[in-house]
């Protein structure tokens, strides 16, 4: 099984087109949202529908409650579905947040907090998005983390560790994460976007 992760979307509905077409061209099996479809950019509805229609994990983000709290979105239908969206999930054996292991909500995970947000951890693999950065953090026996390097389309080897990955943003790069859960390989890619003409 191999899935394309994403988050932060942030209204940029160009940019998550863009990354839908590129997961679907790698022939991933499923899509995987972590939140903050909502938010600065320029079309939030179109950005919804995109999730909701491609995506098989769909969470809610710290902007998308933000932006229900505000009633900055219709009365649509597509509002009573990101209303029923939490900020985390579990499929495949992955655990999935928005921010955080221990705040799934609002917490960034940073060299801080990685170690006690792996301790948190009880799968093997996890994924968080809210920082933008495409990140891999790997658990220490010690109870910290180590951030290891991470470049685009160069895979990293998951076995025989407990990993916490964020495949960085949408809105700020049309970036998502390659995940194939049978080798346990992520490979973070970049889609060819147009980026500085579609945020015009």
């Amino acid at each position: 099984m191999r899935v394309g992760v994403f988050a932060d979307v942030h209204a940029n509905a160009a940019a998550l087109e863009a990354v839908l077409r590129a997961a679907v061209d790698a022939g991933v099996d499923e899509l995987w949202s972590l939140g903050d479809m909502v938010g600065s950019g320029p079309d939030a509805a179109r950005a919804v529908a995109l999730v909701r229609s491609c995506c098989t994990v769909a969470l809610i983000g710290n902007h998308d409650r933000d932006e229900i709290a505000a009633g900055a979105l219709d009365g649509s239908d597509d509002l009573a579905w990101i209303r029923a969206r939490k900020p985390a999930a579990r499929r495949a054996g992955v655990q999935c947040w928005h921010g955080s292991p221990r705040h799934p909500v609002h917490e960034y995970v940073t060299a801080a907090n990685a170690g006690d947000c792996l301790g948190r951890q009880r799968s093997a693999v996890g994924l968080v998005g809210h920082t933008h950065e495409a990140a891999a953090w790997r658990a220490r026996p010690d109870g910290g983390a180590d951030r290891l390097r991470v470049a685009v389309d160069e895979p990293l080897d998951l076995v025989g560790a407990k990993w916490l990955l964020n495949p960085g943003a949408v809105s700020s790069g049309a970036c998502w994460l390659e995940l194939d859960l049978d080798d346990l390989v992520a490979t973070w890619r970049r889609a060819p976007f147009g980026g500085a003409a579609a945020l015009r």
